[in-house]
């Protein structure tokens, strides 16, 4: 990676301050932000070659994976996550991240990732590998049991405690698409209510009261 690697950081002031630290010498900080808005605006005005991503972002950490993957399609987007949680690192991957890393991550990690990215390399923990690759193949098993990619994502985030919001923002789809699907889920396992949605078995449909 040479200083010609041009960064796009969108996240909290103390986190800018951070990656601008973390990359001094390395690559250039060409644009930051502080909500989905602002980082769509300077990713069209500085062009970066990676764009590194808050979870918590205002406006959504993922969705912005998501639009900036389209307002600078050449750019890989790196998510500066919260948790090892591999159901958000199969958000990122879904919106177009290309790198997956913990905010908290050491200045020697960081610019490893960024080197690696900018070369066009997916950069995933190698602790959550594992995990991903089980997560890959729960498609086929959901498959099985009558559902859909998105159903088994969606029900496994209902799980995981997440809200419809929530999951609308970490899937970049919209709140009402997300109800429709668990409608669907409901229906398709015979459930009442999400409570016994979250708990069914999906070999056998859920008691009715």
């Amino acid at each position: 990676m040479s200083k010609g690697c041009r960064v796009l950081v969108a996240d909290s002031a103390p986190t800018r301050l951070g990656v601008r630290m973390a990359l001094d010498g390395v690559a250039q900080v060409c644009g930051e932000a502080g909500d989905l808005e602002g980082a769509v605006r300077e990713a069209r005005r500085s062009q970066p070659d990676v764009c590194l991503v808050g979870q918590l972002l205002p406006g959504g950490g993922i969705a912005t994976v998501h639009r900036l993957s389209q307002v600078v399609p050449d750019a890989a987007v790196v998510l500066l996550a919260c948790t090892d949680d591999v159901g958000d690192l199969l958000a990122a991957l879904s919106a177009g991240a290309l790198g997956y890393v913990r905010a908290d991550v050491g200045a020697v990690q960081l610019r490893r990732v960024v080197r690696a990215v900018h070369a066009r390399e997916a950069a995933v923990p190698r602790s959550m590998v594992r995990d991903l690759v089980d997560a890959l193949r729960a498609p086929g098993r959901a498959a099985e049991e009558g559902l859909t990619r998105r159903q088994a994502e969606i029900l496994g985030l209902l799980r995981r405690g997440h809200s419809t919001a929530g999951i609308a923002a970490d899937l970049a789809i919209s709140p009402v698409t997300v109800r429709r699907h668990i409608s669907t889920l409901a229906q398709k396992v015979g459930a009442n209510d999400r409570g016994e949605l979250i708990s069914a078995d999906l070999g056998r449909p859920a008691s009715r009261r």
